[in-house]
């Protein structure tokens, strides 16, 4: 992996026929794929062409301090001097660029975004041991809000055993409605951000407490998965960058 504060420009680089974007794009994040992974992933199986911009928090800090993040985190986008923020507004952005977010699919794709988000959410308070997330001030936690050991287990205790499996039932009966083999029908942002979702948690990596098991009653969205996977660009991309 390259250094904390490089960045390197990619052409999607997963094979032949890609195109170079003529309009330079940067996206700025940690060096994980977290937030911003279902945006490159967009950008990359789309053919376009971006800067991988990867930093470390006192980066963050600083882009903080300077005013240089709409919303106080990352990831950010910046394209022909503007710069955007809101994972979910850059994942839409991109992949219009890429051909993954057709109209025709946007009422789906939106609501199965929407519904993942729940799911997010609702592990907000176990990724961060905290009731709420970093300030968007000084990017710390507040520890007013931090949750005890015995919290922590009772929260865990809950999203694995009903929040999860609810809500992750709840996308795969949308997603059999489509008529397959990707969520929304065919491949789209819906199924990238799927995808993140789905090999962390079943890698037990997604969320501290979080068991594969809430996605045992899924066969739909863990097929959607695997076949992103699949996808000969995002080989490559993972083969580049397995962190």
């Amino acid at each position: 992996l390259h250094p904390l504060g490089q960045s390197v420009l990619l052409m999607a680089s997963a094979g032949a026929g890609v195109v170079p974007s003529e309009d330079a794009i940067s996206i700025t994040y940690l060096d994980i794929k977290g937030l911003a992974e279902p945006v490159r992933l967009a950008l990359t199986v789309g053919g376009v062409a971006f800067e991988d911009r990867r930093v470390g928090y006192d980066e963050v800090a600083r882009l903080r301090a300077a005013g240089e993040l709409p919303f106080g985190q990352v990831p950010i986008l910046q394209h022909k001097g503007r710069t955007y923020a809101q994972s979910g507004s850059l994942l839409r952005w991109a992949g219009l660029k890429a051909g993954l977010y057709p109209p025709e699919q946007q009422a789906d794709i939106n609501m199965f975004l929407d519904g993942l988000g729940d799911v997010r959410t609702a592990m907000v308070p176990q990724w961060y041991g905290n009731a709420l997330p970093r300030s968007p001030v000084t990017g710390q936690f507040y520890p007013g809000s931090s949750l005890s050991p015995e919290q922590r287990t009772a929260v865990a205790e809950a999203l694995n055993t009903e929040m999860l499996p609810t809500r992750f039932a709840q996308l795969e009966a949308f997603a059999t409605t489509c008529g397959g083999p990707y969520v929304c029908g065919a491949m789209s942002i819906a199924d990238l951000d799927l995808y993140g979702v789905v090999c962390g948690i079943a890698a037990g990596t997604y969320c501290a407490g979080v068991t594969p098991a809430v996605l045992d009653a899924c066969p739909r969205l863990r097929e959607a998965a695997s076949l992103v996977g699949a996808h000969p660009r995002v080989v490559a991309w993972n083969a580049q960058h397995p962190a």
